[in-house]
């Protein structure tokens, strides 16, 4: 895979597999790691590796061809880290290697490795968004990632020319007393730690997630169960017919507050699919014209009107000659 933007400086150690990673300099916090250097692969993160532990002096350094452009450079670690494309080799993350990335939103790699070392994403309460690229199967670390982060997390799952597109909602845990009784209780919020039982020997369960819809109706808000069922439609990877039914189901339910959602954050491509999608009525089609004249979106606007004439055109008067 040729690899475009290589983080400029790379320090690393030598092992008997192969390279461990300790540490990257550069200026942009889009990390974008090699899969090798000179032809050794790189097969494991080492402890604290992007948080604030220390280099050994003695490690060797890797500089791609743009590295003379940037002598500004520097070490990239916590709160610098925005986004990380691990290399596809990796076997093993050591421990708090991203630790206080609270910046970093999007991870990226490949079923190479299986799970992440315990306390790795300590303090990345900003990861949003994990994609996974598969070649031996669909066992893959997922589920390691979710264990550590309660907030919402987008994962793009690629099998060759099949895609999946899987939302886990945000999930959270309450301490609350009961006073008569002098005890704390834990009180749960969120259908996310449902959503996040639903692997087995690592591999997500598609029909068990799609199962927990209800509780994601019950527990979350509408965005959010608008995106999984997006997610779900939009890419139906193992998708049977009746969870397909629900997620449509839901979609048509709340189409009028989904579109003026949608309308309000200029999510034209989403708009087009969801139309496509679902039937709307009459109703549906008038709430979000004047939802897109409110908000002075005049393509969307021009859309809706040219939508709502196909699915109701207007009936022509008969005349009669005298």
């Amino acid at each position: 895979m040729i690899l475009k933007n290589l983080c400029p400086e790379i320090h690393y150690r030598k092992s008997e597999d192969g390279l461990i990673l300790t540490g990257c300099y550069g200026v942009d916090g889009q990390i974008i790691l090699p899969d090798e250097i000179d032809g050794i692969p790189i097969v494991e993160i080492a402890p604290y590796a992007f948080s604030d532990g220390k280099e050994a002096v003695d490690d060797l350094v890797y500089l791609s061809e743009d590295a003379e452009f940037l002598s500004e450079r520097k070490r990239l670690k916590t709160q610098d880290v925005t986004m990380v494309r691990l290399p596809f080799g990796i076997r093993e993350i050591g421990k708090y290697a991203f630790y206080r990335c609270r910046n970093l939103e999007k991870l990226v790699l490949s079923d190479e490795i299986l799970e992440i070392g315990g306390g790795a994403l300590t303090g990345c309460r900003g990861i949003r968004e994990v994609e996974i690229y598969f070649r031996k199967g669909e066992c893959s670390a997922l589920k390691s990632i979710l264990d550590e982060v309660r907030f919402a997390v987008r994962a793009k799952l690629y099998m060759g020319d099949k895609v999946a597109d899987i939302l886990f909602p945000e999930h959270y845990e309450e301490a609350v007393e009961d006073t008569p009784a002098k005890q704390l209780f834990t009180r749960y919020h969120g259908a996310g730690g449902d959503y996040r039982q639903c692997f087995y020997n690592r591999e997500l369960d598609y029909k068990k997630y799609d199962e927990l819809l209800y509780r994601a109706v019950a527990e979350d808000t509408v965005e959010t169960v608008m995106r999984m069922a997006m997610g779900r439609l939009r890419f139906p990877y193992k998708l049977s017919n009746e969870a397909k039914n629900k997620y449509e189901k839901y979609l048509k339910e709340h189409a009028k507050e989904i579109l003026v959602y949608m309308i309000e954050n200029d999510e034209e491509e989403d708009i087009k699919f969801l139309i496509e999608t679902i039937p709307g009525s009459v109703e549906v089609f008038d709430a979000a014209i004047e939802c897109a004249s409110k908000c002075g979106k005049t393509e969307i606007l021009s859309y809706f009107m040219d939508e709502k004439q196909k699915a109701f055109p207007k009936r022509k008067k008969k005349t009669f000659d005298l």
